[in-house]
């Protein structure tokens, strides 16, 4: 059915359209007053203001308005309804329009990943309450946004299946709890990739880029790593939302060369540098819009003893910029 593939998707996206309203109100007006309209207009007898509310909370990542809006989505109001939209040009073009507050608001919920809304968005996985129905897959969606976990939940045809989050999904809940910074058996690995703008945020496909891994040291003991390329992938998921994995074994070497067998003493770091030219790379195949990348470590000596790291594998934390492929 056409709307399960749709279900997922408004956790994660925002039209070009309010993205643009939302930054344009932020000029004029204070977070704070935007952020207390917007928990005011969740009363609003008029669905569409008061769905529009919902989204935007969600894009301010607004904490202080989760009381509200769990009040709301428990309410028994009517917070549903499908409107006949006709189009105002010559062709006259129409369609049918669904307004859901309720549905806007697990998606916000998701975005702003405050656990006060765990509880609550627990129970429409066991049944939809009877104030409305409420597809369980979103609920399980903003669920795993908030927790990292996947919960089982019921299709539309009513059977159990257990959420898989999409790669970008996964990503960014891995932004958001920020894994990277809590020590894998005594290292952190810490990636940063600089954009090729003036403000940083966009890579060319004409342009080298500098890949800088620094893995460091948090325990009281040293640690020896095989720090060889062949023990390195990049994990990338690019606008089309495939994860695409590639080999650090496929790229140049990185910087300093020769780095094998490497004890990190406490405190210090390893800094690892790879220059990649993005034409025709391998690492760049299939990004297309934004692109999220981080760096994998794999420990081939994870059995071994004395000060050899025991862990089994090192995530770096995710970099994500807008990638533009080389000009035709």
């Amino acid at each position: 059915m056409l709307k399960h593939s749709f279900s997922f998707l408004p956790i994660l996206l925002l039209s070009l359209t309010q993205l643009a309203f939302a930054q344009e109100l932020q000029e004029a007006r204070s977070r704070e007053v935007l952020v207390k309209e917007s928990i005011a207009n969740l009363d609003s007898e008029d669905i569409k203001v008061a769905a529009e509310a919902a989204r935007l909370l969600g894009m301010y990542r607004a904490t202080e308005a989760v009381p509200k809006m769990l009040q709301v989505l428990q309410s028994s109001r009517l917070l549903r309804k499908t409107e006949h939209v006709i189009a105002k040009d010559k062709r006259s073009l129409s369609a049918w329009v669904s307004i859901d507050v309720r549905a806007d608001i697990v998606t916000s919920l998701g975005r702003i990943g405050d656990r006060r809304a765990v509880p609550v968005l627990k129970k429409y996985l066991k049944r939809p309450l009877s104030n409305d129905e409420v597809f369980t897959g979103n609920v399980a969606h903003a669920l795993y946004l908030i927790t990292g976990k996947s919960y089982e939940y019921k299709d539309y045809d009513g059977e159990h299946k257990l959420y898989e989050p999409a790669p970008g999904t996964e990503e960014e809940f891995r932004k958001r709890a920020r894994l990277d910074l809590k020590p894998t058996a005594g290292l952190i690995a810490a990636l940063e990739i600089e954009g090729h703008d003036s403000g940083g945020v966009a890579w060319v496909g004409n342009r080298p880029l500098n890949v800088n891994l620094v893995i460091t040291n948090q325990s009281t003991r040293p640690i020896e790593i095989d720090a060889s390329k062949n023990n390195f992938v990049f994990s990338s998921v690019a606008g089309d939302g495939e994860r695409r994995v590639t080999p650090a074994s496929w790229l140049p070497s990185p910087e300093p060369s020769g780095a094998d067998q490497v004890v990190i003493s406490p405190g210090q770091k390893l800094e690892l540098r790879w220059v990649v030219k993005l034409k025709d790379s391998p690492l760049s195949r299939g990004w297309i819009g934004y692109v999220n990348i981080k760096c994998v470590y794999i420990n081939p000596h994870k059995h071994k003893q004395g000060v050899m790291w025991r862990g089994e594998e090192l995530v770096s934390n995710s970099v994500e910029r807008y990638y533009f492929s080389e000009p035709d």
